[in-house]
């Protein structure tokens, strides 16, 4: 057994990875559905597909174990930010090639990176027990207030720039917001490490 598998093991990699593939199970069973939701946004009620709520899963997966499993991480002789880089980028990888396999996966891969990023941002400020939150909050407050009534001569429904897990796969601002999101994340995350917590084992 080697250093790399036991430190895996220490994160909880293995459950990470048990996770993503019951995520990937009911992306490939049930993806397609669309899940009605009602929008203070639109007039309407929106219907969303699956694969763009299962990210959110993702997401909290990666922030709940982002933690430093023991005291013994915080005491070793060895660099935490190499450590922190290494941990982050099995956990982000481990996600983001789940997403792929979903049937709309640059959505997926999107909305994935971009909640993980706000999930790992929460990690840093309030702690990785807690890092789910923000992302939660982010989707429903897409759900509920992203949309607009398009300006269009067609008429239909809009996304505000904010709300980038509501929008169109071939949009590249939004695209570009979830990279963003998932860079700050990342980079805070290296530079300071989730927050210490007391949790019981």
């Amino acid at each position: 057994m080697t250093v790399a598998w036991l430190w895996l093991r220490a994160h909880r990699w293995p459950v990470l990875l048990g996770t993503c593939a019951g995520v990937a199970a009911v992306a490939a069973t049930v993806g397609g559905e669309h899940v009605p939701v009602p929008s203070f946004g639109d007039v309407r009620r929106l219907d969303v597909p699956l694969t763009q709520l299962l990210p959110l899963v993702l997401a909290g997966a990666v922030g709940l174990h982002s933690r430093t499993p023991t005291t013994l991480f915080l005491v070793a002789p060895r660099r935490a930010g190499p450590l922190r880089a290494a941990l982050v980028g099995c956990l982000v990888g481990t996600a983001s090639l789940t997403s792929l396999v979903f049937a709309q996966p640059v959505t997926a891969l999107r909305n994935t990176l971009g909640l993980v990023g706000l999930a790992l941002v929460t990690a840093v400020v309030a702690g990785a027990t807690r890092s789910w939150t923000l992302p939660l909050v982010h989707l429903v407050a897409c759900l509920l207030f992203g949309t607009r009534l398009s300006a269009t001569a067609q008429g239909g429904r809009g996304e505000w720039w904010w709300a980038f897990p509501l929008a169109d796969a071939d949009d590249r601002s939004a695209f570009a917001l979830a990279v963003a999101c998932c860079a700050v994340g990342v980079v805070a995350f290296v530079a300071r490490g989730p927050r210490p917590e007391i949790v019981a084992d």
